[in-house]
């Protein structure tokens, strides 16, 4: 037998199947159930969840501003003259004079 004629069997079977007629409505009667169930629990897992995130960002925002040490050394600056270190005088030949 060719593929076609596999293939045409299958759907002439398929046809004949006599479907359940409660099928439907068990599945649905299933569906909604579990929909009525999430509907009940998410809201407060979400809003654990959410409060679980604000305390965590809290605590790692408290911890880590409290390990800042300011050091007592005084403040540095250093001056440098970019034209004599990298000798800028051939690029401004005849420019400036």
């Amino acid at each position: 037998m060719k593929t076609e004629d596999h293939i045409d069997e299958l759907i002439r079977r398929e046809k004949e199947t006599v479907p359940n007629p409660y099928l439907s409505s068990r599945v649905m009667a299933k569906i909604e159930g579990l929909e009525n169930v999430e509907r009940i629990r998410t809201p407060f897992r979400q809003t654990l969840a959410l409060a679980a995130g604000f305390a965590a960002v809290i605590f790692l925002g408290v911890s880590i501003g409290n390990r800042y040490v300011e050091s007592g050394t005084a403040e540095r600056t250093l001056n440098i003259n970019d034209s004599q270190i990298e000798n800028l005088d051939y690029y401004n030949f005849g420019e400036d004079e």
